[in-house]
Formats: structure tokens, sequence, C-alpha cells
């Protein structure tokens, strides 16, 4: 693997990963992995169960063999959608620790210097799966973390667990104010996707080059932004298309939902140590969004 240079964001979730996988697709030499989540090493090292991954994947290959069943013609059989297919092939028939990690990039590794992918899971990655991750990659590979302002990520997140069960939208605070008293797994998730200092240093102790990223800065200076990715990776980003992709949605659920001003503090208190810290290392004021 060592020819390829590996870029890797971690995350979070709900902060921008989707928008930052379209930007590094669309706008730098990077072969971006067209399943944009691969969810290797969170799934090698139980962070997300094999058997959702499984799931995930053999739902997205039916949809792409109905759509070569169902096509009339067939110039979208490159090899980026042979890559999309196989990849979650593999991911849907064998069990992750049989997966070789570059093995989900082929039939395009040969032809690109950079490959990339977004998981956020890999944010709370035990460290024992960073230290995988680094072996596999390379102590020289690219990391980005997206940190977003850890009240609006919440409830951004909670209103993707609804929308994904089907649960009753006129709801929403009420069950958001239960989940937030519970003590369960996925609150104690939602935890670590807010522990931004803990995830740098963790990824720091592997990684020479880490970048973290606000969410706020994907939108606010298209210019300064970029700049700063180019800076980092060593790859020149095509400022236009960047500024044409941060003008439209990527992700339709992005907006959060309105909550009362008392259930914003009661999350503020919870997350009041994590937006110090991003206070700290942004600036104060910098991460509203």
């Amino acid at each position: 693997m060592e020819k390829n240079k590996f870029i890797i964001g971690i995350g979070s979730q709900r902060a921008g990963s989707t928008l930052l996988h379209r930007i590094l697709e669309q706008c730098s030499p990077i072969y971006m992995n067209p399943v944009k989540e691969l969810h290797y090493f969170d799934t090698l090292y139980g962070v997300r169960h094999p058997n959702v991954l499984h799931k995930f994947s053999t739902n997205q290959l039916n949809a792409e063999i109905t759509r070569i069943v169902n096509a009339k013609n067939f110039g979208f059989l490159n090899q980026r959608f042979k890559n999309s297919l196989r990849t979650n092939f593999l991911l849907s028939t064998k069990k992750i620790q049989d997966i070789q990690y570059i093995d989900l990039f082929r039939p395009c590794v040969a032809e690109n210097a950079f490959l990339g992918e977004i998981t956020p899971e890999y944010m709370i990655l035990p460290k024992e799966g960073i230290k995988k991750m680094r072996e596999t990659i390379g102590a020289n590979a690219k990391i980005i973390l997206l940190a977003r302002n850890p009240v609006k990520r919440f409830i951004s997140a909670f209103k993707l667990l609804m929308y994904g069960h089907g649960a009753d939208m006129s709801r929403f605070e009420e069950q958001l104010l239960s989940s937030v008293s519970a003590k369960s797994e996925w609150m104690n998730v939602q935890d670590s996707f807010n522990d931004y200092e803990t995830a740098l240093i963790n990824y720091q102790q592997e990684f020479e080059h880490v970048l973290m990223l606000s969410y706020d800065s994907l939108f606010c200076n298209a210019e300064k932004t970029a700049e700063k990715i180019t800076e980092f990776l060593g790859i020149p980003l095509e400022v236009d298309t960047y500024k044409t992709i941060i003008a439209t949605k990527v992700n339709s659920l992005e907006e959060t939902m309105s909550v009362s001003e008392s259930s914003v503090k009661l999350l503020e208190k919870r997350y009041l140590k994590n937006q110090a810290y991003l206070d700290s290392f942004f600036g104060k004021g910098s991460v509203t969004y």
C-alpha cells in the first residue's frame, strides 16, 4: 500500500462528512471511494456490529444489480461503478477480518496516487483500532476530523435517528428529552461524537498529519478553508467548484429541528466542556452552527 497515499475522514457524525466527501471528490485529484462510508475499521473493532454493515451493503449491492438489469444503456459501467459494486459485494459476503482494506478500492488503485474515504465512526475507534488503521494505511496518511457545535450536532443526530425509525416527528422534543435522560448506549456514542479533544489526542498519537476543521469553516470562507486543506494535504483544491458545492444543500437533514430554549440550555450544560474545548481550539464564537 506504500505507493498509495490515504486521506481519511474520521468524523464527526452530522458534522459535514457528506459535504467534505463531495469537496475532496470533485475539487481534488483524490479518488474518494464511491461507497462514502466503508465502516471497515469501526466494524473490525466492534464499534459497529457486523450485521449492520452486512445488511446495508447487501441492500446497496441489490440496488446496483437492479440498475444493471433495468439499464437500457451501460455507459455508467465505468471503473468507479465497478469499484462500488465490488466493494458492496465484499462487505456483504465476507467477514470484515477476511477483507484487505486496499481491496475495497479496486479496480481503481493502480491509476490513483491518492485514495480516500470518510466514515464518522472512525472518530470513536478504540486506541488499538487507530493503531491498526496506522499499520494498514501508513503513518503518513492524512486524517481529517470535522467538529461541529455539540448541541446542534446532537439535535441533528437525533433527528436522523427519528427519521430512521419512522418516529412521530410531532413528539420530537419530548422524545429527545427522554433520550437525554436515559443512560443508553446511543447516548454514550453521541457523547463520544462530541468529544473532539479525546479523538484528536488519540489520532495524533498514531498519525503525524491530523487536521481538525470546524463545520462552520466549510461554509464561511471558501478561499481560506480551501487554502488550509490544500496546505494540509499538499494537493490543490479547485476553489470555484468548492464554492459551487457549498452553495447547494448536500444533505437535506443538515438543518436541525427547532427545540425550546430550556432544552437547548439542558444540552449546553451537558456539552459545556466540549464547547469550551472547541472555543479554545478555534476561537470563541467560531463554532456556532
